[in-house]
């Protein structure tokens, strides 16, 4: 896949993205589109967190993270991110998911690398499972007068979406204008314009989604009767609306590649997801960087949307994924 015959249209760079982004040339990348670790431990101590970055250090945590993943043992550092605000375009975007309860870590990541953020996507979906219904584990210990208590209560909110980070390169001067930088570098604008009549553009910072109850003809999500639908940013407009919308709020198995040894990615973003931010913070044929590749969904979305791509991913377990994705894309070109 490296230097592709496809016109070199994607670069897979194999290793520790903060080595291999360092091999590439300064201002070369028009975007940056991400699904970084989330750094969902168990324990994670901000202050020695802070106190690493604001002395120029590099912070690895103590415990595994999501799935005990060892990779996600915190959010990337300020030094990763510097490598990526040195190879965008001067007032080039970038975009990084976060969870919820660490996303003010990556945001302050960023910051520290000299990006100005800018705004948070919220990407909606439907809720997922639920953390332990506390009274039926008071049962467990035959606490039957606390179990009537707390029946019904629980630890966490049920997760049903994920935040973006909305953050932009400067410009080279602060008396340039949004437009001068656009005619110079062609970046710098978000891209509000829909594809099709029937394929919508991001709008807004919160995605809206229907309901579970919904169908064509009786749609009555909140969003509709607000007279603010034409302003909003929909993952499953009313017109496209097929049965339940959000029943397949992630990829199906049909679109999450698996490896002949069974080998497959835990965290998986939708193919149409990736498309859409692509589409928003870039131009047909510029190049788009994902620092943490994962199995492959954002390059695969910048292909299919006339973009080229470079990628890093470290764990060597994913490259077939990724080459399975590569493979799909340029067989539908």
């Amino acid at each position: 896949m490296e230097n592709t015959p496809q016109q070199e249209r994607f670069t897979l760079l194999r290793g520790d993205a903060l080595l291999q982004l360092k091999t590439l040339e300064p201002e070369s990348v028009h975007a940056v589109i991400t699904d970084p670790p989330y750094g969902l431990t168990s324990k994670l101590d901000v202050a020695e967190l802070l106190s690493a970055w604001l002395n120029g250090e590099t912070f690895i945590g103590e415990q595994s993270g999501y799935g005990g993943a060892e990779w996600d043992h915190s959010v990337p550092g300020p030094e990763l991110w510097r490598e990526t605000y040195r190879l965008l375009v001067p007032g080039a975007y970038l975009l990084a998911f976060a969870a919820a309860r660490t996303v003010g870590l990556t945001t302050i990541a960023l910051q520290l690398a000299g990006f100005d953020v800018r705004d948070l996507l919220h990407w909606v979906y439907a809720p997922g499972r639920p953390s332990r219904d506390q009274g039926k584990l008071a049962a467990e210990y035959d606490d039957l007068l606390l179990a009537e208590q707390v029946a019904g209560m629980r630890s966490t909110f049920r997760p049903g979406h994920e935040p973006i980070v909305v953050a932009r390169k400067p410009f080279d001067d602060t008396d340039t204008t949004v437009l001068e930088n656009y005619l110079d570098f062609g970046v710098g604008l978000l891209d509000h314009r829909s594809i099709t009549e029937t394929d919508d553009a991001i709008a807004t910072n919160v995605w809206v989604v229907h309901d579970l109850e919904c169908d064509v003809e009786t749609c009555q999500c909140a969003a509709m009767d607000s007279g603010a639908w034409s302003h909003a940013t929909h993952i499953y407009p009313s017109r496209e609306l097929t049965d339940r919308s959000l029943n397949i709020p992630k990829p199906g198995k049909a679109e999450r590649p698996v490896a002949e040894d069974g080998t497959k990615h835990l965290t998986v973003k939708p193919l149409a997801l990736m498309q859409k931010l692509i589409e928003a913070v870039s131009g047909p044929g510029q190049l788009v960087l994902d620092p943490f590749l994962g199995s492959g969904t954002t390059a695969e979305a910048a292909l299919l949307t006339g973009r080229r791509a470079v990628g890093c991913e470290l764990n060597e377990e994913f490259f077939p994924l990724i080459e399975q994705r590569f493979e799909r894309a340029t067989s539908k070109q």
